[in-house]
């Protein structure tokens, strides 16, 4: 499980909504963003919502990893980003 550093805040040019999406998205990360029920309904609204508000999957990856989320978790993204953009669980 990752955990932000104590006293983290995310860069000043992102909007409030931004770093809240992005703190909800750290959330549901607790796992890894392993598929589960929750994460099965969340993740794709929760992508497109970051979407939305001007966070592709790429600048999202950054953010997670800036926070220390590893290479198998940031995968996890792309394979939600995929269920998101075709309706089907990436690889």
């Amino acid at each position: 499980m990752v955990q932000k550093p104590a006293g983290f805040s995310w860069p000043p040019e992102l909007t409030e909504e931004q770093g809240k999406l992005l703190d909800f998205l750290d959330h549901l990360g607790n796992n890894g963003w392993g598929r589960n029920p929750q994460t099965e309904e969340l993740m794709p609204k929760v992508l497109s919502e970051l979407h939305v508000v001007g966070l592709g999957i790429s600048l999202v990856k950054e953010a997670m990893k800036s926070i220390g989320y590893d290479k198998n978790d940031l995968h996890q993204l792309d394979r939600w980003e995929s269920k998101r953009t075709t309706g089907r669980f990436g690889r």
